[in-house]
């Protein structure tokens, strides 16, 4: 029985190995998504400044800035298309380490609660051995006692 608790606590160990594996892949996959939203907005501020220097240029009349203006508004819309695709993909990645370490924590939980359950019988099966072994020395020590008593007062 020792060899297979024993068994049970590696492959506890096993599994608390592969949650804490999902548990940085979801941290990393989090965090790139997060950074991928970051750069978004990133290039909002980018869009906003550009209109601001459009309309000053447009109120200044200097149309050669007010194109370059326009020119980087396109471009910074066109890079947050492809940006807001990534963040897309990327949380979905996100969301799939997320159920995959969640289902991980709780094949975990499980492993380690019938881990814990024989665990806790085969400490109340020891203690019942014991308890077993002091009642025969008991016993056994009673009834030699028994025949001492026995033996001594029929010669006596």
């Amino acid at each position: 029985m020792q060899t297979r608790l024993e068994t049970l606590q590696r492959l506890v160990a096993l599994y608390t190995a592969v949650e804490e594996m999902h548990s940085t892949e979801l941290q990393r996959t989090t965090a790139a998504a997060r950074e991928t939203q970051q750069v978004i907005r990133a290039e909002q501020e980018v869009a906003w400044a550009a209109r601001i220097d459009g309309r000053g240029a447009l109120l200044a009349g200097d149309r050669v800035s007010w194109m370059t203006a326009e020119t980087q508004q396109e471009t910074v819309a066109w890079r947050r298309r492809g940006l807001e695709q990534i963040r897309l993909e990327r949380e979905k990645l996100s969301e799939a380490a997320k159920e995959q370490y969640v289902a991980s924590r709780l094949r975990r939980e499980q492993i380690k609660r019938v881990f814990d359950d024989i665990a806790v019988r085969m400490e109340i099966e020891e203690e019942r051995r014991l308890q077993a072994a002091s009642d025969d020395r008991f016993l056994a020590r009673r009834r030699w006692t028994d025949r001492r008593k026995r033996d001594g007062t029929t010669t006596g």
